[in-house]
């Protein structure tokens, strides 16, 4: 089950990279900044929580459930995202429309915040001894460079944007098959 999750979270990972990697440079920095403010500032409830409660959330069912259910909504909003994109050719262009697609270019992906709080947890059970406000920072850090060098590398080694819309499509698709076999553990 363990081997599952660290699965999902990679993958969920991999979908906020390649979704913000369609963001100009400037928006890639301030998502980049955006994820260190928030591990920033989750790092000190996440020194709260100890291992059982972590594993308890896990080992429950419902919450096994819930989180599938947040999970195949985010990954049905990416997959709505490369339609949107194909689909460049409309007969009529309303502003609901319009709408939908605005957002669906805006929203960068809510689980990655989730992600987050699961590899500070998993650092904090792996390093005991270190110092929580060294600690906020240097996640804090971490998780600005890999946010934004990450999603520049994506884009860079991908290259053309339709081949990254079939990555992001069947990383969106593996996360949905994930997201099931969580929740039959």
């Amino acid at each position: 089950m363990e081997y599952v999750i660290h699965l999902l979270a990679l993958f969920i990972a991999l979908n906020f990279l390649l979704k913000v990697g369609f963001y100009p440079r400037w928006g890639m920095w301030t998502v980049a900044a955006g994820c260190a403010f928030f591990a920033w500032l989750v790092t000190p409830w996440m020194t709260e929580q100890s291992k059982t409660v972590v594993a308890a959330f896990f080992a429950s069912r419902p919450q096994m459930l819930n989180l599938s259910v947040c999970v195949t909504l985010e990954a049905a909003i990416m997959i709505t995202f490369c339609f949107d994109c194909f689909a460049k050719m409309r007969t009529r262009n309303t502003a609901f429309k319009q709408a939908v697609t605005l957002f669906l270019k805006l929203y960068p992906g809510i689980l990655i915040g989730g992600v987050i709080c699961y590899v500070l947890a998993l650092l904090l059970f792996t390093f005991p001894g270190i110092d929580f406000g060294s600690l906020s920072w240097i996640a804090a850090g971490v998780t600005f460079f890999v946010v934004g060098a990450g999603s520049h590398l994506l884009r860079y080694a991908i290259g053309d944007k339709p081949l990254r819309l079939e990555v992001l499509f069947i990383v969106n698709i593996f996360i949905v098959i994930l997201s099931i076999i969580a929740t039959g553990y």
